[in-house]
């Protein structure tokens, strides 16, 4: 099997799960709770630093060269 992971908004959750059960049976595994799953303030913090990087700003991080004199 294969997977995927997707965020479906809570209007058209059920509409999806009811197309999945259209689907052959066994031929899909629903893990309603990932645990991997990011808390909201994670999330937000996530998408908030991969904007920045994606316009080429790094400054959320250390400066790598620096953190290595020290050691």
């Amino acid at each position: 099997m294969k997977s995927i992971t997707i965020d479906i908004s809570e209007k058209v959750y059920k509409t999806f799960r009811d197309f999945l059960d259209l689907l052959p049976k066994d031929s899909f595994t629903i893990y309603d709770n990932d645990p991997d799953e990011l808390t909201a303030e994670e999330e937000k913090a996530y998408y908030s630093v991969k904007k920045k990087i994606e316009k080429g700003d790094f400054s959320d991080f250390e400066d790598w060269d620096d953190l290595k004199k020290n050691f």
